[in-house]
C-alpha cells in the first residue's frame, strides 16, 4: 500500500512539473514583460518589440484577444526589422486566429512584403494583382493593393504598368465616392515622385490621354512639380493646368481648381481671351466684317476704360481654322460660328467640350448643355410678333401661309404652339409652292374661301385678323397682293426676321405693306445709351451705320468681358447659373436673357414695313388703320348697293 501511494505521489509531482513549463493565463502575464513589450511597441522600437512579443508567445498560453494582438505586433515588428521569415510565420498565425485580419490592408501589406523577400518579385506583383482584381474583397483593400502595385511599378520604372493598374482599379470602382478617393490617392502618389523621376516618366506617357484618368493626374503633378521649381514657367504651364482642372474626366475636380486658384493668386491671371469665329473672305465676308467692326469698337472702348481685354478673330473661311482655334490658350468665351456647317466641324473636333461657345445661330442642339445661343431663335421671332398682336392689338385669331419647305413647315409649327400657349387661335393654315407663282392667286382664293371672284359685292370674312408668312420678303411681295386682289386689305401680315434682313428702302409698295410687320434685333430708333454710343462711335470713326451684325459684335465683346474665365463646358449647370444670373443691362441690340437651363430668349423689336424705312410698330396707329379700312370698305359696299337699287328702280 505504501509503495503504491509513493508511486502515485511521484506521478503527480511529474505531471505538475510538466504543466509548469507554460503557464495558462487569462489576464496579461507578468506585468513587467507585458508592459515592456507594450512600451517597445508604442516607442516603435521594433527590435525590442519583436524579442519581447516572441517571449510572451513562447512562454505563455495567452487568452485569444491577447494572443491575436501579440501575433499582430510580432508580425509587424518582424516585418519592420526585415525578418521576413518570422513576419510570415506571425502573419499566418494572426490570420488563423483572426479571419478578419485578411480583410485589412495592413495584413496584406506585410504579407506581400514578406512574400517579395522570401520568394520572387514576380510572385509579389502577382499577389497584389490578384488582390486588387478580386471583386469579393472590400474596395478599400483593393484600392490600397492597386496603389501599392502602381507605386512598385513606378519605383522600378515600369510606367505603363503603373498606369494600367490605376486605370483598371478606377474602372472597378463601384461608386463616385470610391473613384474620387482613388483619384486623390493617385494624385498624391505622383506628387510624391522626385522631379527627375517625373521627367523620366513623362517620356513614356501619352499626351493625347491627358484628360483621362490616370494620365490627367500624372500630367497635373508633372506640371505642378515643374512650376514649383521654376515660377517663370507659369505662363506656359497655366493653360495645360486649366485644361486638366476644368475638362479632365475626373469625378472630383474641385481640389485641382482650388490649387489652380492658389497659384493664380500667387502668380497672377492673364487676361482671358475672347475668340470670334467669322467668315472674312467668302460670300458671307460682308457679315463677318460687320461683326468685327462692332467688336473692334467695343474692344477700343473697354481698353480706353482701363480694362485689359484680349479679342482674337479666327477666319472660318480659311481651311485650317479649326487647328488655329485648338492652339489658342486661355480662351474664356467663343462667339460664333455663323453657319451650321462650321458648328458641325466644331462638334467633330470635340471643341465644344473644351470651350464655351455663344453661338451666332438661331438654334443649336443640346442648348444649355453643349453650347449656348447669342442670336434670335425662331421662337423669339414668333413670340415677339404674337405678343404685339395679342397683347397690344387685341388680335385673337390668326392664320399661317407657309412655303412648302422645311423652313416654312418648322416656323408654321412653332407659330401654332406659341399662339396656343398665349391663348391665341390659329384659324387657318395653308401651304404654297415656292416656285409656282402662278398658283398663288388660286391658293389664296381657296384660303379665303372665295366662291365667285367676279362677284362685285365680294366681302369675304376670312375668320382671322392676321396672317403669318414665314418666308423671304421677296416672296411675300408676290403673295400679299393676292389678298388685296380679293378686296381683303384689313389683315395684318406678320413676317420673320427674314423680312427685316431683306428690307431695302424704296422697294415696297406701301399700299400692300402698311399693315405688314417684321421683327429684328437692331432698332436704329432705339434711344438706349449703348445703341446711341455705338452709332456715335461708328460715325466718329467713319465706319458707316450700325445694323444687327455690327451690334452683335459690339454686344458680344462687352458682354463676354464681364465674366472673365468661364467654367469648363462640362460644368454646364454652373455656366447656366452664371448666364441666368447675369446683370448685364447695357445692350445696344434687343436684350437676351437665359433661363436656369441655359436656354436663351431675345425680346426682339417689331417694325412696320414702311416704304422709306423700318418704323417701330405703333399698335394704336395700326388699329386705327385697320378700322379705317374696314369702314371705308363698308361705305364703298353700301354705295355700291345703293347704286344697284337705283338702277333697278329706273328700269322699272
Amino acid at each position: 500500500m505504501h509503495k503504491t501511494r509513493f508511486i502515485i505521489t511521484l506521478l503527480l509531482l511529474f505531471f505538475i512539473a510538466a504543466c509548469a513549463e507554460k503557464k495558462v493565463v487569462t489576464a496579461p502575464p507578468r506585468p513587467d514583460l507585458h508592459q515592456r513589450a507594450a512600451q517597445a511597441w508604442e516607442a516603435e522600437d521594433h527590435p525590442a518589440a519583436q524579442e519581447l512579443y516572441s517571449r510572451l508567445l513562447e512562454e505563455f498560453e495567452l487568452e485569444k484577444n491577447h494572443e491575436i494582438m501579440a501575433w499582430k505586433r510580432l508580425a509587424v515588428s518582424a516585418g519592420e526589422n526585415r525578418d521576413y521569415q518570422k513576419s510570415m510565420q506571425a502573419l499566418e498565425n494572426w490570420g488563423e486566429l483572426d479571419p478578419g485580419a485578411r480583410e485589412k490592408w495592413r495584413w496584406h501589406y506585410y504579407y506581400s512584403a514578406a512574400l517579395k523577400e522570401t520568394e520572387t518579385e514576380q510572385k509579389y506583383l502577382g499577389y497584389l494583382q490578384s488582390l486588387y482584381t478580386d471583386e469579393s474583397r472590400p474596395f478599400h483593400l483593393r484600392h490600397e493593393a492597386a496603389l501599392h502595385l502602381a507605386d512598385s511599378h513606378l519605383e522600378n520604372h515600369r510606367y505603363p504598368e503603373a498606369m494600367d493598374a490605376l486605370k483598371n482599379i478606377h474602372h472597378l470602382a463601384y461608386t463616385d465616392e470610391q473613384k474620387a478617393r482613388l483619384e486623390g490617392s493617385s494624385k498624391d502618389l505622383f506628387l510624391a515622385m522626385d522631379p527627375e523621376e517625373l521627367q523620366k516618366a513623362a517620356e513614356f506617357m501619352d499626351r493625347d490621354q491627358k484628360l483621362y484618368f490616370p494620365d490627367n493626374l500624372f500630367w497635373w503633378s508633372y506640371s505642378i512639380s515643374r512650376l514649383q521649381d521654376d515660377h517663370d514657367l507659369w505662363q506656359s504651364l497655366r493653360p495645360g493646368l486649366m485644361e486638366i482642372a476644368r475638362q479632365s474626366r475626373l469625378v472630383h475636380r474641385a481640389p485641382l481648381k482650388e490649387v489652380l486658384k492658389e497659384w493664380e493668386e500667387k502668380l497672377g491671371r492673364p487676361a482671358p481671351v475672347m475668340a470670334l469665329l467669322l467668315p472674312l473672305s467668302d460670300d458671307y465676308s460682308s457679315v463677318g466684317w460687320k461683326i468685327m467692326r462692332g467688336a473692334g469698337l467695343a474692344h477700343w472702348d473697354l481698353l480706353s476704360s482701363g480694362l485689359e481685354v484680349r479679342v482674337k478673330t479666327v477666319n472660318t473661311s480659311n481651311p485650317g481654322w479649326i487647328e488655329e482655334l485648338k492652339q489658342m490658350d486661355n480662351v474664356s468665351l467663343v462667339g460664333g460660328p455663323l453657319s451650321g456647317k462650321d458648328w458641325d466641324r466644331i462638334l467633330e473636333a470635340d471643341l465644344h467640350r473644351e470651350m464655351v461657345f455663344l453661338t451666332f445661330l438661331p438654334s443649336v442642339e443640346e442648348e444649355g448643355a453643349s453650347a449656348w445661343r447669342f442670336f434670335p431663335s425662331a421662337r423669339d421671332q414668333v413670340r415677339s410678333l404674337l405678343e404685339l398682336g395679342i397683347q397690344e392689338m387685341d388680335i385673337q385669331d390668326f392664320a399661317v401661309m407657309y412655303p412648302e419647305e422645311d423652313f416654312g413647315r418648322s416656323y408654321a409649327e412653332i407659330f401654332w404652339e406659341e399662339a396656343r400657349d398665349m391663348d391665341g387661335r390659329v384659324k387657318g393654315m395653308q401651304s404654297y409652292p415656292t416656285d409656282d407663282h402662278a398658283s398663288w392667286n388660286r391658293i389664296v382664293s381657296s384660303f379665303l374661301e372665295i366662291t365667285d371672284p367676279d362677284d362685285p359685292f365680294l366681302d369675304p370674312d376670312p375668320g382671322f385678323e392676321a396672317v403669318f408668312i414665314p418666308d423671304t420678303l421677296s416672296r411675300a411681295q408676290g403673295l400679299i397682293p393676292q389678298f388685296f386682289y380679293f378686296n381683303v386689305d384689313h389683315l395684318v401680315f406678320l413676317g420673320p426676321m427674314l423680312w427685316y434682313q431683306g428690307y431695302s428702302p424704296g422697294t415696297l409698295e406701301q399700299q400692300f405693306f402698311s399693315l405688314a410687320l417684321g421683327c429684328g434685333a437692331w432698332n436704329s430708333h432705339n434711344p438706349s445709351g449703348p445703341a446711341r454710343k455705338l452709332s456715335q462711335g461708328l460715325g466718329e470713326t467713319l465706319q458707316g451705320e450700325a445694323d444687327l451684325w455690327v451690334a452683335l459684335g459690339y454686344d458680344f465683346v462687352r458682354f463676354a468681358t464681364r465674366f472673365g474665365d468661364m467654367p469648363s463646358p462640362e460644368d454646364s449647370d454652373e455656366i447656366n447659373r452664371i448666364l441666368s444670373g447675369n446683370e448685364f443691362n447695357s445692350w445696344s441690340m434687343a436684350p437676351i436673357n437665359w433661363d436656369e437651363e441655359g436656354k436663351a430668349s431675345q425680346d426682339l423689336f417689331v417694325f412696320r414695313m414702311d416704304r422709306h424705312e423700318l418704323q417701330p410698330a405703333d399698335p394704336e396707329a395700326l388699329k386705327w388703320t385697320i378700322e379705317a379700312r374696314q369702314q371705308r370698305r363698308a361705305m364703298w359696299l353700301e354705295r355700291l348697293r345703293e347704286q344697284k337699287r337705283e338702277e333697278g328702280s329706273t328700269q322699272q
